[in-house]
């Protein structure tokens, strides 16, 4: 994956070279990256891959909430430590 600075999206014409070029840019503010730009080829539904992307990410997030709850010994917890850990946080947030 190619890389396109922030400040080159005032360049129209290199977005769509580098586009059309690499299929694929991740866009860096001051070295840091801050979005991808996905090419859309002839046809193809920019709904449906903005869906199967944002379904990409909920997964990768469930993959690293199990992964914490794997290390940190959460997952050993008995039923009994869960409702009793829900009941204080309910306690908690009615004050």
């Amino acid at each position: 994956m190619d890389y396109l600075a922030v400040k080159d999206l005032k360049a129209p014409r290199l977005v769509r070279e580098k586009l059309a070029a690499e299929g694929d840019l991740m866009v860096m503010n001051n070295g840091k990256p801050m979005a991808l730009m996905l090419h859309l080829a002839e046809g193809e539904n920019p709904q449906e891959l903005l869906d199967a992307v944002q379904s990409a990410r909920a997964r990768l997030a469930l993959m690293r909430l199990r992964e914490q709850a794997r290390t940190s010994g959460v997952v050993r917890m008995r039923q009994k430590d869960i409702a009793a850990e829900i009941q204080a946080v309910r306690r908690a947030r009615r004050r």
